[in-house]
């Protein structure tokens, strides 16, 4: 496709509203290479291709604005890393993407682990202040057999 696009035949072929395509532009101005802005806004295949990585990101996988410039920019730079075919730049995004799922699950696991050794340590203080009360108990019940033995004595 070698031809350029306005705004509105470009928000049509992406689903999206045209005031969606401009906030786009604003906010991925460092992503996309310069709009012709003098009288309409024309978009070319790279513009268009850009923005669809933007509406993947935004929308399927759902990454914030934050998240999806972190992620172009991880692709700009294996990009740039010696010419990295689309291929194996896909297989180190896969990658990338599995182990920050994997990262997320064992911070979820340490906060449920946290949390039952907490737990375990709340029981082991009650316990141990059971232990001393029952200590407590055992002493006092001994003074007082040792007094009430005493008593008839003394009488």
């Amino acid at each position: 496709m070698s031809q350029v696009l306005t705004i509105q035949q470009l928000a049509n072929i992406l689903q999206v509203e045209v005031s969606t395509v401009r906030f786009w532009e604003k906010e991925f101005e460092d992503y996309l290479t310069k709009v012709d802005k003098k009288k309409r806004r024309r978009y070319n295949q790279n513009h268009m291709e850009v923005f669809g990585q933007i509406k993947e990101l935004l929308y399927t996988e759902q990454y914030t604005i934050k998240g999806a410039k972190r992620r172009l920019d991880l692709e700009r730079t294996l990009t740039s890393a010696l010419g990295v075919e689309q291929t194996l730049k896909t297989t180190v995004l896969y990658m990338f993407s599995a182990i920050m799922d994997e990262l997320q699950q064992s911070r979820e696991e340490s906060k449920k682990l946290a949390r039952e050794i907490e737990l375990l340590r709340e029981q082991k203080e009650q316990m141990e202040q059971r232990l001393v009360e029952e200590q407590n108990k055992t002493i006092l019940e001994m003074i007082k057999s040792r007094l009430s033995a005493r008593t008839p004595e003394a009488g």
